[in-house]
C-alpha cells in the first residue's frame, strides 16, 4: 500500500459513514435537542477542528441543512418563497447555520448571498456581520458591498449605504451603477452638497455611460433645489391667499415678486440673497412654463398645490 492509498481510503470510509449517521441523528434525536446541539456548535472555528480536514464537504453538508431548515419553516408556514413572505417566520437557527457555514468555507458565496437576502429582516446585525465577513474574505467581490449597501438602505442609514457602495464601485470589474447609487444615497440622505461632488468626479469619465449618468444626476440635484423652491412658494401663495396658484403664469407672477422672499428665506433655510439667485436661475418656456434642466415643463398640480418632474423627462424622479 502506497503513500497516497491509506488516506484515500480513510477519506472515502468517513464520506460512506456520514450518510448513515445523519440519519441515525435525524431518527432517534429529537428535533428540540438536534435545534439544541446545533446552537450549541455554533461556532465554525470548532467544528472545523473536528472535520478532519473536510472543511469543504462539512459545509455542503451544513448548506442542505440551511436550505432543508429554511424550507420546513416555509412549509410549516404555508407561505410562498419571497422576501415580504417570509419576513415574519421566526427561523432562530438560521443565522448560526450560515455563520458556520462561512466560517467553515469563507468563499461559499451562496450563503453570503442567501443570508442577504433572508436575514435582514429577522437579524440585522447577523446580515450585516456576515456579510463584512464576506467581504474580508472576498475583497474582490463587489456584490458584497452591493448587498451590505442596500441593507444600510433598507434600514435608512443612507450615509453608510454610500459607503459601501463607493467602495464596492471601486473595486476592479464593478458594474458602473454602483458609483451611481453612492451618488444617489447622498441624495436620498439630504447631502446634495456630497452628491454633486460625488458625481462631478465622474463627469469626465471614458465610460459614456458612466458620464450620462453623472450628467443627469447633476442636471437632478439642480432639479430637486428648484422644486425645493417652487413648492415653497406653492405653500407660501396658498398661507396667503388660501388656494394655490390655479396655473403656471400665476405662479410665474408671484415668482417674480419679492413680497415671499423673508418666508422662504426661513422655509428653505437659505439667504434671501441666496433665494433671490434661485429664482432668477429658473427657466421658463415660451408658454410661460417653468422647465427642468432638461426643458420639459414641470408637472403643474394646483389640485395638490405641488410641483414635480415629469414622467416624460430623462431626469430621475428617484
Amino acid at each position: 500500500m502506497n503513500n497516497r492509498t491509506l488516506p484515500t481510503l480513510i477519506l472515502i470510509a468517513g464520506l460512506a459513514l456520514l450518510y448513515p449517521i445523519q440519519r441515525w441523528i435525524d431518527n432517534t434525536v429529537p428535533h428540540e435537542a438536534i435545534s439544541e446541539e446545533t446552537l450549541y456548535l455554533n461556532s465554525g472555528a470548532t467544528i472545523k477542528k473536528m472535520s478532519l480536514g473536510l472543511d469543504g464537504i462539512i459545509a455542503d453538508i451544513y448548506w442542505i441543512r440551511t436550505v432543508q431548515y429554511f424550507g420546513g419553516k416555509l412549509l410549516e408556514a404555508n407561505a410562498p418563497l419571497s422576501m415580504n413572505s417570509t419576513k415574519n417566520i421566526r427561523m432562530d437557527l438560521l443565522a448560526p447555520y450560515l455563520k458556520i457555514i462561512v466560517d467553515l468555507d469563507p468563499q461559499h458565496i451562496q450563503a453570503y448571498r442567501f443570508g442577504a437576502i433572508f436575514l435582514p429582516e429577522r437579524d440585522l446585525p447577523a446580515a450585516i456581520a456576515l456579510l463584512e465577513h464576506g467581504i474580508e474574505q472576498n475583497p474582490q467581490n463587489w456584490r458584497f458591498y452591493q448587498d451590505i449597501g442596500y441593507i444600510y438602505w433598507q434600514a435608512g442609514n443612507y450615509e453608510k449605504a454610500a459607503e459601501y457602495y463607493e467602495r464596492g464601485g471601486q473595486v476592479p470589474g464593478a458594474a458602473w451603477w454602483m458609483r451611481d447609487m453612492a451618488g444617489f444615497m447622498r441624495i436620498k440622505g439630504g447631502s446634495r452638497d456630497t452628491a454633486r461632488a460625488v458625481y462631478s468626479q465622474y463627469t469626465d469619465s471614458d465610460d459614456p455611460q458612466i458620464r450620462k449618468q453623472a450628467t443627469l444626476r447633476l442636471q437632478q440635484l439642480v432639479a430637486l433645489d428648484e422644486l425645493d423652491l417652487l413648492n415653497a412658494v406653492m405653500t407660501c401663495f396658498k398661507e396667503q391667499t388660501g388656494h394655490c396658484p390655479e396655473n403656471f403664469r400665476v405662479m410665474v407672477a408671484a415668482l417674480r415678486s419679492p413680497s415671499f422672499d423673508d418666508r422662504l428665506s426661513v422655509k428653505l433655510n437659505l439667504s434671501v440673497k441666496d433665494v433671490q439667485e434661485r429664482k432668477r436661475n429658473l427657466r421658463i418656456n415660451e408658454e410661460m412654463q417653468l422647465v427642468d434642466p432638461e426643458g420639459f415643463a414641470y408637472d403643474y398640480q394646483p389640485e395638490n398645490c405641488k410641483i414635480d418632474i415629469v414622467f416624460d423627462s430623462p431626469i430621475p424622479r428617484t
